[in-house]
């Protein structure tokens, strides 16, 4: 199913239990979190061109712009798209109830923004033709929207959730060995 979420329980309650006996074991579980965080990060950035993803999308931010809340429509930077694609692990909601995040990759730059979720369906939206053009040709071009992060996390969805599912659980069997040692 492709809107099928994976919830791991416990994360924050195991790390913040497992410090006081083992700062290794947290640091191993942090490392794994990290390191696909970082390898998305840096699978995202390699999908930034330098050129931008139409001929009439100009590398300079427009100046009294129309659009956008009179910020104007945003220049293709490649150097500030790619720096602006980062990793967090701070925590906030993900999802309207409780859940939040080990861990986020971020598309911050306004151009990258658009060229990620162009396209993507929202309510009561009618296209204009120049809207529907535009989207037109990036589909046609690049593919349906999530051109970026997503497309990153999407294509190593099944690695990601594995490995940090896997640490968990060594986290949480290292936080009840230790939990029982110190019962006896």
């Amino acid at each position: 199913m492709a809107d099928e979420v994976i919830v791991l329980s416990g994360i924050k309650e195991t790390l913040d239990s497992l410090k006081a006996f083992d700062k290794d074991a947290v640091k191993r579980f942090n490392k794994v979190i990290n390191d696909e965080l970082a390898g998305a990060e840096k699978d995202a950035r390699n999908l930034v061109t330098e050129d931008p993803p139409m001929s009439g999308w100009s590398k300079f931010d427009a100046t009294n712009g129309r659009t956008r809340g009179g910020a104007g429509w945003p220049g293709w930077n490649a150097g500030e798209i790619k720096s602006k694609i980062t990793k967090t692990k701070s925590q906030g909601k993900v999802r309207g109830d409780y859940t939040t995040s080990a861990g986020a990759l971020l598309n911050k730059s306004a151009a990258g923004s658009i060229f990620e979720v162009a396209g993507r369906k929202t309510k009561g939206t009618i296209a204009r033709t120049s809207s529907a053009q535009f989207l037109r040709t990036l589909g046609n071009r690049f593919g349906k929207a999530s051109r970026l992060v997503w497309r990153v996390v999407d294509k190593d969805k099944d690695k990601i959730e594995r490995n940090v599912a896997r640490a968990l659980e060594e986290a949480k069997a290292e936080l009840q060995k230790n939990l029982n040692r110190e019962r006896v």
